[in-house]
């Protein structure tokens, strides 16, 4: 066991050197997977396992073409000045600058799939940059209001796996305990980030309903690909080709060459190998069997508040280690589940396991959404970390307060 906590140890501290040797991050993901195997032990061809398993398992290989979509459907955008209307059209509505950079990741949030921080970048990039923000404070802003809707919505992933593993969870009991979360995330992000620049005020329009339409039909390539998943159950990959489509009907009509020709330029080798990267390294957490069981019998064997630190620690290796809320979701809402606790009790619980779940994911070096965003800004990921030194205490504290205070309520 040992053993592999070392190779996670070893294979994770040595990225910031491969960053250093410009490698890029694909490159860098590949070769953190082949030491963490190499240092643990893993058998040669578990390690040959792990890497088809990226291009053989379904689920993956629909993310992987859900994100080069949307790196397409960026292209396109930004080829017809979709996002520069975007931004125009809420100026109308909305007059401080302050307001538009925290509302715009949130609502480009809506759309839930890996990848998406990519769509709302450039709105922060540019707005951000107006405001005399440096790289990183744009990066963070980015990542810290976009995910909103991951606590929120109750066709978000993570909520949905939270009530498929336990079903006596009410869902919007958990969405409401979120919430608290959420305003408390935001309320210190704008205060850390956003409230000390200088607001740019700009007139808004004289013709509001006017201007709110215009916006429907500008952010339409965005939230059609919600309403074709949500509403009508088309699987998530296929929604965002049908994007594609929305948006040659509504503006590449007059020139489909040169709609196919931007298109195929949004197609980005780096952002693909980044990707395979990413699953190689989570597939090999997966196939440490020692670590799982591990942290399976430390659980079982704790009690009162070493429960809670249990949950965070185990929530945090697995968030970082594989860039993914689902991977701490799936391994420690089971070991809940079998505690002797009231159904709101374990409500409580959950809240507190989502929580640290999505701190563990939020800040890994793997978090696709950071990895996209650092990669549009170029500021590197060192300066966001930096960034994040200044929030990441205030969302510990928080999820320890709203936990007992939720317990006190519920008891």
């Amino acid at each position: 066991m040992i053993r592999q906590f070392l190779a996670i140890a070893v294979a994770f501290s040595l990225m910031p050197f491969w960053t250093k040797k410009k490698l890029g991050f694909g490159p860098m993901l590949l070769i953190t997977g082949v030491i963490l195997s190499l240092v643990a032990g893993v058998a040669p061809m578990t390690m040959v396992n792990n890497f088809l398993a990226v291009f053989t398992t379904p689920s993956t290989l629909k993310t992987i073409i859900i994100v080069v979509i949307v790196g397409m459907l960026g292209s396109l955008m930004k080829h017809y000045g979709i996002l520069d209307k975007i931004v125009e059209t809420l100026k109308e509505l909305i007059s401080s600058s302050k307001a538009i950079i925290t509302v715009l990741p949130a609502v480009i949030g809506l759309l839930s799939v890996p990848g998406g921080a990519s769509l709302s970048i450039p709105f922060v990039d540019k707005i951000g940059d107006d405001m005399g923000m440096s790289g990183q404070t744009r990066s963070v802003i980015n990542l810290s209001f976009r995910h909103i809707s991951m606590f929120l919505l109750p066709t978000s992933t993570s909520i949905i796996m939270v009530t498929t593993v336990i079903p006596d969870i009410n869902l919007y009991g958990l969405i409401g305990m979120n919430l608290g979360f959420v305003l408390l995330m935001q309320a210190t992000s704008y205060f850390l980030y956003v409230r000390k620049y200088d607001d740019i005020k700009s007139e808004t329009s004289s013709n509001k309903g006017k201007a709110l339409v215009n916006l429907l039909v500008y952010l339409s390539p965005i939230y059609m690909v919600v309403v074709f998943n949500g509403v009508f159950g088309i699987e998530m990959y296929i929604s965002a080709m049908l994007s594609l489509v929305l948006i040659l009907l509504l503006w590449g009509l007059k020139n489909v060459k040169e709609y196919a020709q931007v298109a195929y330029k949004g197609i980005s080798v780096s952002t693909f190998t980044m990707l395979v990267g990413v699953y190689f390294v989570q597939n090999t957490i997966k196939s440490l069997d020692q670590v799982m069981s591990g942290f399976s019998t430390l659980f079982n064997n704790a009690s009162g508040f070493s429960i809670l630190l249990v949950i965070a620690a185990a929530a945090v290796l697995f968030g970082l280690t594989t860039g993914l809320s689902m991977v701490p979701l799936g391994i420690i809402l089971p070991l809940v589940n079998n505690l002797p606790l009231t159904v709101e009790m374990k409500l409580v619980y959950c809240f507190f396991i989502y929580v640290w779940s999505f701190l563990g994911y939020f800040f890994s070096p793997l978090h696709m959404c950071q990895l996209l965003t650092v990669k549009h800004v170029g500021c590197g990921n060192g300066p966001v970390y930096k960034e994040y030194s200044k929030l990441i205490p205030c969302l510990a504290v928080y999820s320890f307060v709203l936990f007992y205070l939720y317990s006190f309520i519920f008891a």
